[in-house]
């Protein structure tokens, strides 16, 4: 049997099945807004895994594609492990995704280059200084 991971010192466990959404069909299947999103995604960096895997994650993408800092925090909550002792996603999708927000932040939606970069919007990805 498997050692299961010690929790962090002092960290408290949530139990997060409990502040989860109910299932609805938008976890199961593409909505409108995701195909279209991937439609309109470079086909060198349109993912195929991904949506056939998690369509969740990729209706959620469509809903948050227009505002770059949103993005970036999903990206962040998806990349990275918050919780502790997880899974995490198998590596077809962990690559897809990496390579996904690197579209997004150099091709979709980049930082401004014109003047200031440190105290543009776009630059900042909408963090006011």
């Amino acid at each position: 049997m498997a050692a299961q991971p010690s929790p962090k010192p002092g960290a408290a466990q949530q139990d997060f099945s409990k502040v989860r959404h109910a299932p609805d069909k938008t976890d199961f299947q593409l909505t409108l807004e995701g195909h279209a999103l991937l439609a309109a995604i470079a086909p060198e960096a349109r993912p195929t895994l991904l949506p056939e895997k998690f369509p969740r994650i990729v209706n959620k993408m469509a809903s948050l594609w227009r505002s770059p800092r949103q993005m970036d925090l999903y990206f962040e909550d998806l990349l990275t492990d918050t919780r502790g002792g997880r899974q995490g996603f198998p590596l077809g999708i962990l690559m897809e995704l990496s390579a996904l927000k690197e579209y997004y932040q150099t091709k979709a939606f980049p930082p401004t280059q014109g003047g200031d970069v440190w105290k543009s919007e776009n630059a900042t990805r909408g963090v006011k200084a």
